[in-house]
């Protein structure tokens, strides 16, 4: 098991878990519930798309929220107020990737993903660290959600705390990560880059 000083670094003001439910319509097309929680950071990822998946398109709230984004290798933030977004607004976020999120207002924000389900569409997963998400909403292991294990770690941020689980040469070694709805994950990829397909969805 392995651990990796950038994301030990940001968990330190970690804590609570995040709760999701989702519901959707003959069209695919619904909403899912996100809590973030007050002074303490969840992983999270937008499940559904929703026109150029921008902050500000995407995340509905009447809380104030700050979320930290891992962009070439650096962190870069989001913050709103009183559900205004006045800063990092135009950053995408789209299914398949992730974030961090923290409530600043002093108490557990509830976000409001709507949009359409990203039916046939991709992750690409770069060699070396990023942060990945199912780009369906669907929750369950990840060989359940066609995941392709190589050789890599995944890093799922749990309770306030890093669980890791290795994979070697296509075979997870230990448990299986399972994953809820719009969870989002590390990945630290140590092979070249590869794409997660996800070319059906079944309700």
């Amino acid at each position: 098991m392995r651990t990796n000083a950038l994301l030990l670094s940001v968990a330190l003001a970690a804590g609570s878990t995040a709760m999701a439910q989702g519901t959707f319509s003959q069209n695919i097309v619904g909403y899912v519930n996100k809590t973030v929680p007050a002074d303490s950071l969840v992983m999270i990822s937008n499940p559904l798309n929703n026109g150029g998946n921008t902050v500000e398109e995407v995340i509905k709230t009447d809380g104030s929220l700050t979320l930290f984004h891992f962009i070439g290798g650096n962190f870069v933030s989001s913050e709103s107020l009183d559900g205004e977004w006045i800063d990092g607004g135009d950053i995408v976020i789209a299914p398949g990737g992730g974030f961090y999120a923290t409530s600043t207002g002093g108490e557990a924000a509830t976000i409001t993903f709507v949009g359409e389900v990203a039916v046939g569409g991709s992750v690409e997963i770069p060699g070396g660290l990023s942060i990945a998400s199912s780009v369906l909403p669907q929750a369950g292991e990840l060989t359940d959600l066609m995941y392709p294990a190589g050789t890599e770690t995944i890093f799922q941020f749990i309770n306030g705390n890093f669980v890791s689980a290795d994979a070697f040469d296509g075979e997870f070694l230990g448990d299986i990560p399972n994953v809820q709805v719009a969870e989002s994950f590390w990945v630290l990829n140590d092979e070249g880059a590869k794409t997660w397909e996800r070319p059906d969805f079944t309700l």
